[in-house]
């Protein structure tokens, strides 16, 4: 049967964690999913409802090709949500997902009493910037974050699951002396949704991430998931990151007791970063990396340790991270970092926007070779919009003769642009 039931979710007790169980069985097996959190938050676990396990265990399931069918209840507004809005849009996008039903034992309307704000803290620079926006500079109550979570849902490795959970545990202890700094609680959540199907973190983590908050509605109201990519960025089309419609689908994971909120699209990753550094206590915590073999700390070498420290560079800011990065390691890896990736950097890419602030601020020969090419392209553009307006009719036989020297001519254009753009 191309189908996976959800049993009724049970909390059980396990040393110092409480975990919140649903068995899955589909293709003649059965699995349990589980999410646990330390036994003080207990409480928190809204086991009456399978929404977290649904959204949580969604994308698999869309893979596998299997409908859903719970035993126990889901919220009215998620279901309507997940079936006639997220689904379809989610297997538009990816090619190896494809529309499935969902069957829920009853829906419900009924609002949890939750009064809690959380969001995620990974002490990344969108993490970062979500703190400065609604816990820093949040001016309603309703918004102002009261709670940090950290998940282990895919992000710290999806291959080597004990390495993964290893890696979990050494970032959070690494992480949580910022939380203790400004008297916020910081909530470790382990799960394995990611483990009983693998699924690629990059095209899951809208549901994975928001599986958590959604089976902790007993306590929160509204969670701010920073979002990585600025609106002009975003849009559903065939694409590999799920992060590219963040704007448009974490909020379709809403309840009627819990608001999903996508936070910082209405920023670049360079205005972030800008924002962040500004922050002085960012500066001995911001954690970018994603080497595996770095202990939770900064290698300051891996991609976005790369990316973050010449952003920094650029907007003269680097060293106010000396404490939490190499700078003498990363000067090494540079020029490669330079070479292989921002030169070659295409538009709506990360890199791309390092692009973009060298062409504006940066001095180093490699900024000058950025602007030399990007005034020789709109030379070549401007060139060529000019030769595809002329007739057709009259003046069709110069229209060929210019489209056939336009090349040449455009390098000489653009000889005089560079002559006005770059000092």
């Amino acid at each position: 049967m191309n189908i996976i039931t959800f049993d009724a979710p049970k909390i059980t007790k396990r040393g110092d964690v409480v975990r919140l169980s649903s068995a899955l069985t589909f293709d003649g097996r059965s699995e349990e999913m589980w999410y646990e959190i330390p036994k003080e938050f207990a409480h928190w676990f809204s086991a009456d409802r399978s929404d977290g396990f649904v959204v949580g265990f969604l994308l698999q399931a869309m893979q596998l090709r299997k409908d859903i069918v719970t035993l126990a209840p889901m919220s009215s507004k998620l279901w309507h949500n997940l079936t006639q809005f997220f689904i379809p849009m989610m297997a538009k996008a990816f090619p190896n997902l494809h529309v499935v039903q969902i069957t829920p034992f009853s829906l419900v309307e009924a609002v949890i009493p939750a009064s809690g704000v959380a969001t995620g803290f990974s002490g990344g620079v969108d993490s970062f910037a979500a703190v400065v926006d609604h816990f820093l500079n949040e001016e309603s109550p309703n918004y102002l974050v009261s709670h940090f979570l950290f998940h282990n849902v895919g992000s710290h490795g999806d291959k080597n699951y004990q390495a993964a959970r290893k890696m979990f545990r050494q970032r959070y202890d690494t992480l949580k002396e910022y939380p203790e700094l400004v008297g916020v609680p910081f909530v470790p959540v382990d799960s394995n949704i990611h483990e009983i199907v693998p699924v690629e973190f990059v095209k899951a983590y809208i549901t994975l991430n928001a599986s958590v908050l959604l089976v902790l509605q007993n306590q929160f109201q509204r969670y701010f998931y920073a979002s990585s990519y600025k609106y002009e960025d975003c849009g559903v089309n065939v694409i590999d990151i799920v992060g590219r419609f963040d704007p448009l689908a974490f909020h379709m994971l809403s309840t009627e007791t819990l608001d999903c909120v996508s936070s910082g699209g209405q920023m670049s990753r360079v205005e972030k970063t800008k924002l962040v550094a500004d922050y002085d206590l960012s500066r001995p915590f911001l954690n970018v990396c994603i080497n595996e073999n770095s202990d939770g700390h900064n290698c300051s070498i891996c991609l976005k340790c790369c990316r973050t420290l010449l952003t920094l560079e650029l907007l003269g800011l680097a060293e106010r991270y000396e404490e939490s990065f190499d700078l003498k390691l990363f000067r090494k890896v540079r020029k490669r970092y330079i070479k292989n990736e921002v030169m070659r950097a295409s538009q709506g890419g990360f890199e791309y926007e390092i692009v973009e602030l060298a062409r504006e601020i940066g001095s180093e020969p490699w900024a000058n070779r950025l602007r030399r090419k990007e005034a020789c392209r709109q030379a070549f553009q401007y060139t060529r919009k000019g030769v595809n307006e002329f007739p057709r009719n009259t003046l069709g036989l110069i229209k060929r003769k210019i489209k056939a020297v336009a090349p040449k001519a455009s390098v000489k254009l653009g000889m005089f642009v560079r002559k006005i753009i770059i000092r």
